[in-house]
């Protein structure tokens, strides 16, 4: 039986898992952090070297007690990449610049000009079956034509992270429809590059745009020089991987009807499943390409564990007693509501955003109400996105829950009790990296990505959470109130 590896290059660092079917065990998982250049003006971003050497460092980690003939039996490789981030190469591919990450919002000016130009969000819509938040790819080609036009004249290909990870393990420039959906100029319901958008950005821009291939077809087989380094037969193919959400949809089994994943990192994403075409949705929500023919509706909140990393690390706390201060504080946190736009926000679009606290009395100003108001916020932001999927006749009888605030068990209870639903989180590792490695089954021919997902996903009883009945009562009247005090103070 053949072993498999998965590869999940993140905002924070990437991850390498290696998984055996025949098992269903980890044999292997290994990290390698990277660095971020950030600056007052919204501005993210990452040099694409320290992808590769993270990936150097979690890929030996990873390997590392493997046997040489074990290493011979990986099969395949799944990449699952964070999305929109543009990534720039010259003629000769090598990197022309950092690379714009999907959290930048220096680029909102440029966004909304390409807006604009489209004939604004309808023409938007009319013209690649979603909408243009504010962090996709063409946002950041707008703003480098326009502050760096030097590097922009000299750009012969224009790639993705993930796409450029495939690229440093195959020597080949490709992506994927999933990925591909979160540019701005691929049109998500044909499944095509849309000429339209693609022009509004140069004439011939169009000559730089990766080939999209099939989601089961492979990339290309490992360089030799990476088969000789990890010690991986020359036949180990790279599979086409996707972004973080779709491979996370992927690693959590949404990939039929009925079931919704959130996952709950620096972001927080919700997604669900649709093998509808889908038509007239709001504006907020993103339409992107899933595996294996469908779509997920996606919302997106710039601002999920990153809040409640910036809460625990103001008091100091570990983990536990950060976790016992959250249970501590009673629903509502006794009045207390964040609106934790500390990074702007993209979810409603509100980029030059910076965080609040509202309702603050001298007696309900304590540091649990502080933690839990946070964690609660994170929660009616991806709910306001989620209610509007709900009217469109989407829904869900359980809720996969990933990321690293699935850790958390009153933050677990929060979901449910906000989202009225059954939460589980799932076993084993990083979903979006075991989302590449079904991907890479998949393509390897080790049946359809359905019929691997309900093979291999395991269920967490232990991360499960059920909604109280009185306790969504009283989440109902606390969202409103969030909601009342967000539109006070933006107006939306």
């Amino acid at each position: 039986m053949a072993y498999y590896i998965g590869i999940d290059c993140g905002t924070q660092g990437t991850k390498v898992v290696v998984y055996d079917p025949a098992t269903k065990r980890f044999l292997g998982d290994g990290y390698g952090g990277h660095e971020i250049f950030s600056n007052e003006k919204g501005g993210r971003e990452q040099e694409p070297v320290w992808w590769i050497n993270a990936l150097d460092l979690a890929l030996k980690e990873a390997l590392k007690n493997l046997s040489p003939e074990e290493r011979k039996k990986i099969a395949g490789i799944g990449v699952s990449g964070q999305q929109h981030g543009l990534v720039v190469l010259d003629k000769d591919k090598k990197v022309l610049r950092r690379a714009k990450l999907w959290n930048d919002t220096e680029t909102a000016g440029a966004n909304q000009k390409y807006i604009d130009l489209a004939g604004g969000p309808a023409g938007v819509i009319a013209a690649i079956g979603t909408s243009l938040p504010v962090g996709y790819t063409v946002s950041k080609l707008i703003w480098l034509k326009e502050t760096e036009p030097e590097i922009f004249e000299k750009i012969a290909f224009v790639i993705n992270p993930k796409d450029y990870i495939n690229f440093y393990l195959s020597g080949i420039i490709a992506t994927d429809a999933g990925s591909a959906s979160g540019t701005g100029y691929y049109d998500v319901i044909h499944k095509v590059w849309s000429d339209k958008m693609v022009s509004l950005i140069a004439p011939d821009f169009k000559k730089t745009l990766p080939p999209v291939i099939d989601d089961l077809d492979a990339v290309g087989t490992v360089k030799p020089e990476i088969a000789e380094k990890y010690g991986l037969a020359d036949s180990c193919i790279v599979a086409p991987g996707s972004g973080d959400n779709m491979m996370a949809a992927v690693g959590t089994g949404n990939v039929e009807p009925g079931i919704a994943t959130m996952n709950l990192g620096t972001s927080g994403v919700f997604s669900i499943f649709t093998d509808q075409r889908p038509e007239g949705y709001p504006e907020i929500i993103q339409i992107q390409n899933s595996i294996p023919n469908g779509w997920i509706p996606t919302i997106c909140i710039m601002n999920a564990t990153s809040t409640t990393t910036a809460v625990q690390e103001l008091f100091g706390l570990e983990l536990a007693a950060f976790d016992a201060d959250m249970a501590a504080s009673p629903i509502g946190a006794e009045g207390v509501i964040m609106l934790p736009f500390f990074n702007g926000e993209r979810m409603p679009g509100l980029p030059a955003a910076r965080g609040c606290i509202g309702g603050l009395t001298i007696k309900n100003f304590t540091r649990p109400n502080c933690i839990r108001s946070g964690a609660e916020a994170v929660a009616f932001g991806i709910r306001w996105g989620c209610d509007l999927l709900r009217e469109k006749g989407l829904s869900f009888h359980q809720l996969r829950l990933v990321g690293g605030g699935s850790n958390s068990a009153p933050w677990r209870q929060i979901i449910a009790d906000v989202f009225d639903a059954e939460i589980i989180g799932i076993q084993g590792k990083e979903a979006g990296a075991f989302g590449g490695i079904i991907q890479a089954m998949s393509v390897c021919k080790e049946g359809s990505v359905p019929e691997i997902c309900k093979k291999h996903i395991i269920l967490n009883e232990q991360k499960r959470a059920l909604p109280n009945r009185e306790q969504v009562k009283q989440y109902d009247g606390v969202y409103q109130a969030y909601l009342n005090l967000r539109k006070e103070i933006y107006h939306q």
